[in-house]
């Protein structure tokens, strides 16, 4: 166990998108095979980011000896905020709806949180 925050959290998110890259693979293989709709498509990609914060909130929470919960909040902060900057730098003038942002956010900061808890 480390009490380093910044390593921990640099490997905690790096974990997290590897699990990203992984489980949207996989979607976009379902997707390709199964014909999903707009919808089925953007319930996955909610539940890909919450379970991979929550795995990265999870390996943040069992690097820190205190305060695990915030920890893994702060992992699905970052990884909200690296997801959202590099969004916007792939759709530069298209901005997506402020309730979806806010939707995204939540879904990264709870699953995170819920993943330093559960640590």
């Amino acid at each position: 166990m480390s009490n380093k925050p910044v390593p921990a959290i640099l490997r905690s998110l790096l974990f997290s998108y590897i699990a990203t890259g992984i489980l949207l693979l996989a979607l976009s293989f379902l997707l390709y095979k199964l014909h999903l709709r707009s919808s089925q498509v953007s319930a996955s990609v909610h539940i890909i980011y919450a379970v991979t914060c929550f795995l990265g909130g999870y390996a943040a929470g069992k690097s820190m000896n205190q305060r695990r919960f915030f920890w893994g909040l702060v992992t699905g902060l970052c990884y909200f905020i690296i997801l959202f900057a590099m969004s916007s730098l792939m759709n530069r003038g298209a901005a997506p709806e402020t309730s979806q942002i806010l939707l995204t956010l939540a879904i990264c900061a709870g699953g995170g949180t819920i993943g330093g808890m559960a640590s």
